[in-house]
């Protein structure tokens, strides 16, 4: 780089960082600027059933939920299960046993 470049790219990051300061995006990183800033800005107490600090540190850090896309497999157990079988089908009496079973199974989960 030439050096009018070096001073158009430090005055130009000198005037970004004093316009973010300004502005209150950046934090103070002086006495002088934090003399400024508080008679700048108006420094309000924080309400009273917010959470101090240390209970935020001690809570740990959350996950918020993904908002995602919910997929219904109801429609596809029974093409899993032909494909567990190799695209086989399934001896009539294994298939009444297989009823059989599930019956048993709703019926005691009714009974619950």
């Amino acid at each position: 780089m030439t050096d009018k470049n070096l001073k158009l790219n430090s005055d130009f990051e000198d005037s970004l960082k004093k316009s973010l300061k300004s502005l209150g995006y950046m934090f103070p990183t002086c006495d002088e600027e934090i003399i400024a800033f508080e008679k700048n800005n108006r420094i309000e107490g924080t309400p009273p059933d917010y959470p101090d600090a240390r209970e935020l540190l001690q809570a740990g850090k959350r996950f918020p939920r993904e908002k995602g896309t919910i997929v219904d497999l109801s429609g596809t157990v029974g093409n899993l299960g032909r494909a567990a079988r190799k695209g086989t089908t399934i001896p009539d009496e294994i298939a009444k046993k297989m009823r059989a079973d599930r019956d048993r199974a709703e019926n005691d989960e009714e009974q619950i």
